[in-house]
């Protein structure tokens, strides 16, 4: 994988209970059941975006996977969906950004990991596989020595499944950006 460019063949990943795989248009009825879920949009990690990631409709939740294509085909971030294997549906999204797009951690090579999933995945077991995962793969895929993850605190869950993979509350060069919490590998 290492001589693999991610930006030309977007690699795909398997945990226990989900795979992973880039974000497709026809993800976008899967996708708007969590992006138009209310109790899900309290989760998500809008900072420093040009959306607050909230779609009523199939038609607006298509029109944002294709600017997340859009996205990675300018080499920006990876939008990679995450398919439940047992129902084989789409659940919610895992992005992942390096420097130079993260510019907002004390290190040059930091990177900025988003996590949004319906509230039934919002549990620590599913949490904390796919941040294993990402402290598995992400960090070298990425290049990166820092990634960051957002868990407001109402996020009990998921700041439980972050303690558990070893992620420590991190405050961020801006004052604007809260509730961080980083992965720092020395």
């Amino acid at each position: 994988m290492k001589n693999t460019d991610i930006y030309v063949t977007c690699p795909e990943f398997d945990t226990e209970h989900f795979h992973l795989r880039l974000v497709q248009e026809n993800d976008a009825e899967d996708l708007q059941k969590c992006y138009g879920n209310p109790i899900a949009q309290k989760y998500f990690n809008s900072d420093n975006c040009d959306s607050d990631f909230h779609y009523s409709t199939v038609e607006e939740m298509r029109a944002c996977i294709l600017g997340w294509l859009s996205e990675y085909k300018q080499r920006h971030y990876i939008r990679f969906a995450i398919v439940d294997k047992l129902s084989d549906t789409v659940v919610g999204t895992f992005e992942m950004f390096g420097t130079p797009n993260w510019k907002f951690t004390n290190y040059i090579d930091g990177g900025c990991l988003r996590l949004d999933i319906l509230p039934e995945y919002e549990k620590i077991e599913f949490i904390q596989e796919l941040l294993s995962l990402a402290d598995q793969k992400f960090l070298e895929l990425f290049h990166v020595k820092v990634m960051v993850v957002k868990a407001i605190p109402e996020a009990i869950e998921r700041r439980a499944a972050l303690d558990a993979v070893k992620f420590m509350p991190y405050e961020l060069n801006s004052s604007e950006f809260k509730y961080f919490y980083a992965r720092v590998v020395e």
